[in-house]
């Protein structure tokens, strides 16, 4: 007989199998991604360029509103509140949309036989591309601001590692564990839209000093941070590093047991 130990080795083997072959598909799951980003804008003028638009009104507007209500200098507040926007948008955008990683591809998975990871990859990538878009606002900004973040502008490459594996592992457990709850997508829409407002987006975390400890157990806080502090020059602190290697960590272990757990019966619940 297996044992329990045995089985699980196998499992975990299997995925390692999955990942690995889902990588040798990325011709497929460039082109799908791709695809999904102008799907959700056939027939428009600026196609997904809308995405940036609607978010450059909304950082504009929010950007007036809020330095004058804080008291800031505009140059110094909008670059900090686009910044935070486009990188919540990346990190809030890809927790949500992978709740629909297989739910949303239920009849490529019944009838084509693909590495599972393929559809998890697709995601991923898809996501980025949606990031690319709205990383023009901070282009543009940074160029009527006149900012320099220098040499340390480097540093937002890993942090976007970081940020696509985070994303890449939530898509791992919340794709197989929303197929089969469907409650759970509006549960996790929930919990996001409460994260954006308990994280330093609009608000800066030095506005709370004496909160200290309320900003740094938030770890959204740390994720924005250290992507957003190489924009604007700076190189962020080695705790928002280490703590966002921790989590990557972990989430990855979690989500390599957990994916390997339900992997075969996601065709059952997509």
């Amino acid at each position: 007989m297996i044992n329990a130990a045995d089985a699980a080795k196998g499992r975990l083997t299997t995925v390692w199998n999955d990942l690995l072959e889902g990588l040798r598909h990325r011709e497929l799951w460039l082109f799908l991604g791709w695809r999904d980003v102008r799907r959700h804008y056939q027939r428009s003028v600026l196609g997904p360029l809308w995405l940036t638009l609607s978010m450059g009104i909304m950082v504009a507007g929010l950007g007036v509103l809020y330095s004058q209500i804080f008291k800031m200098d505009i140059a110094e507040y909008l670059p900090f509140l686009a910044i935070g926007f486009i990188m919540w948008g990346f990190i809030g955008g890809t927790i949500t949309a992978s709740c629909s990683v297989f739910s949303g591809a239920a009849g490529s998975i019944r009838q084509i036989r693909l590495p599972l990871s393929v559809y998890v990859y697709q995601f991923v990538w898809s996501q980025l591309i949606a990031f690319g878009h709205n990383f023009i606002i901070y282009i543009i900004i940074a160029v009527l601001f006149g900012i320099n973040p220098g040499f340390q502008v480097l540093l937002l490459l890993p942090a976007l590692v970081l940020m696509a594996l985070n994303g890449m592992f939530c898509a791992m457990i919340l794709g197989p564990l929303c197929a089969r709850f469907r409650d759970i997508p509006m549960i996790i829409a929930s919990i996001i839209q409460v994260a954006f407002f308990m994280t330093p987006i609009i608000w800066s975390a030095s506005q709370i000093p004496e909160r200290a400890v309320f900003v740094n157990i938030n770890p959204f806080y740390h994720f924005i941070e250290i992507a957003r502090d190489p924009l604007l020059g700076q190189t962020g602190s080695l705790t928002n590093w280490l703590v966002c290697i921790g989590i990557t960590i972990v989430m990855g272990i979690l989500a390599l047991t957990f994916f390997s757990r339900f992997r075969s019966r996601i065709a059952y619940w997509a």
